[in-house]
């Protein structure tokens, strides 16, 4: 093609051109306000400054073109060095965004800007340098210093730029947005052409290479302007990065499905806690239900226990009235009336007095003898005196006296000193277990073991008739055994445990075992 249609068609190029890098920087600015974990998001502006002063440049580009058609002279030098000035910030801020972007995203800290703040200075040292050695005047120099600008920033900045947007492929991937990659790799070659190839061709200037390898070279060698193909790699850049910022919606949409999803999480738990903390408030009351219950059949317990240990009570004191009466009063009467006859007798009749008072002996020998039989039904002295393993053998002398039934005393374990307390509720348990067998059990042999090494425990087993426990312990149940209920009050005062093993004809086992501590 000519290059009269060239030269007609550059300002539609630098249009396009300007339009596509100020559509980017624009979209980039809009969508940098996004809350990310993408160290992309974060350098956004960087990028978006760079867009939006290259469209201005771009478009000074073409204001320059429109102004030498219509009124056929230059911009003012003002615009000029202006347009420069914004060229040489665009491709600061692309330098920036890649020395941002990469720095954040190897080592996590905020970047120091050494190498931004070197372009500068190479740069502007670069610019001091030519203005000397080539002796140039201010049109040439601010041509120089256009030619320096893509030469020492615009070509670094952009193949730095998109070395670190590469870098980026592996976030991308670990947040599963893998789909975003492509663009992102062709947005990064893009920006890479752009720079690499797109800058190497500037306008013709004095200073090496430019003196040969310009635009004007590349319009020779290809047959269409190097802007052109600035214009090109910049739209495809446009589009690539436009589909990359989805990724930044792509991730809020993860982060809002995230947090529905452990809000649900969350709902379930609590739901599933409030669940659980209903049942275990509903099992705590049907629990204190029960223990109300319990409490009052206990107390129920105690004051039919209370009327029974009464009831027993004046029954004991009736039968001990009785024997003193018919026994012992008897006795003492006997020896009343015969120290009254022997007032007389002494005198006249002291053969027959003599034998008298050997009759009163033996009468007040047995009426003493009764009297210690009915102490010791009261309390034994061995328990006091000698401690639950005599008052145990004791019992079982009397019981084996009676003949009932065989009575045998087991002992094991290293004995030990109890409470006394301890010691008169394990007694008092075993004499009511010995009534009961004798009034109920119809049992032909009884062993009662005291096990020292088992907490200690008092054990008292029959070959009896058994029983049903379960209706024996019942209070409602009219043929309930108030000794057993007794036992089990008894125990619990002592911090024990009562266990009763029994099944009709199957004889019955009967175990006090105090609770270690």
């Amino acid at each position: 093609m000519s290059t009269d249609f060239w030269d007609e068609a550059f300002i539609a190029i630098y249009f396009l051109y300007g339009l596509a890098f100020y559509s980017l920087g624009l979209a980039l600015l809009v969508e940098s306000g996004r809350a990310s974990e993408l160290g992309f998001a974060h350098s956004m502006r960087l990028l978006a400054g760079f867009g939006l002063l290259h469209g201005v440049h771009e478009w000074i580009d073409m204001l320059e073109q429109v102004n030498q058609e219509l009124h056929h002279q230059p911009l003012p030098d003002w615009l000029l060095w202006l347009r420069l000035v914004i060229l040489v910030t665009s491709f600061l801020a692309l330098l920036a965004f890649g020395e941002h972007l990469l720095i954040r995203e190897r080592t996590g800290n905020a970047p120091t800007w050494r190498l931004t703040v070197l372009a500068v200075g190479w740069y502007t040292a670069s610019c001091i340098m030519v203005r000397i050695l080539f002796d140039l005047d201010d049109k040439e120099w601010l041509l120089a210093a256009d030619v320096l600008s893509r030469y020492v920033l615009g070509i670094p900045g952009a193949l730095f730029a998109a070395w670190a947007l590469l870098h980026q492929r592996k976030p991308f991937r670990e947040r599963g947005m893998g789909k975003f990659v492509r663009d992102l790799n062709i947005a990064a070659v893009a920006l890479a052409v752009y720079g690499g190839a797109g800058q190497i061709f500037p306008a013709k200037s004095e200073i090496f290479p430019a003196n040969t390898i310009n635009s004007e070279f590349f319009l020779d060698t290809f047959g269409f302007p190097i802007q052109l193909f600035r214009a090109g790699a910049a739209i495809i850049v446009a589009v690539a990065m436009m589909q990359v910022l989805r990724a930044l919606e792509f991730e809020n949409q993860q982060r809002l499905a995230t947090i529905e999803n452990e809000k649900m999480e969350n709902e379930r738990q609590s739901r599933e806690a409030l669940a659980k903390l209903n049942a275990e408030l509903q099992k705590a009351n049907e629990e204190t239900s029960r223990l109300l219950q319990e409490v009052q059949r206990r107390d129920a317990v105690r004051g039919e226990l209370l009327q029974h240990i009464t009831a027993a009570q004046e029954s004991e004191r009736k039968r001990i009235a009785r024997e003193l009466h018919d026994e012992t009063g008897q006795a003492l009467t006997g020896l009343a009336l015969g120290l009254k006859g022997l007032v007389s007798m002494v005198e006249t009749k002291p053969d027959l007095a003599k034998r008298h008072i050997g009759d009163m002996g033996e009468m007040a020998t047995t009426a003493l003898g009764e009297l210690r039989h009915l102490i010791n039904d009261l309390r034994p002295p061995q328990l006091d005196d000698m401690g639950l393993m005599a008052a145990l053998r004791w019992m079982v002398e009397r019981s084996n006296e009676r003949g009932l039934f065989h009575t045998e005393l087991k002992i094991s374990g290293e004995p030990i000193t109890l409470p006394s307390e301890v010691e008169t509720t394990l007694f008092r348990i075993g004499q009511e277990a010995i009534t009961n067998v004798s009034k109920h059990a119809h049992a032909k042999h009884v062993t009662i073991s005291l096990d020292y090494a088992d907490g200690p425990s008092l054990t008292v087993c029959d070959d009896g008739v058994g029983f049903d426990p379960a209706a024996m312990l019942e209070p409602a149940n009219l043929r309930a055994s108030w000794g057993l209920i007794g036992m089990q009050e008894r125990v619990s005062l002592i911090n024990a445990s009562l266990e009763i093993e029994s099944e009709p004809n199957q004889g019955t086992r009967l175990t006090v075992r105090l609770n270690r501590e």
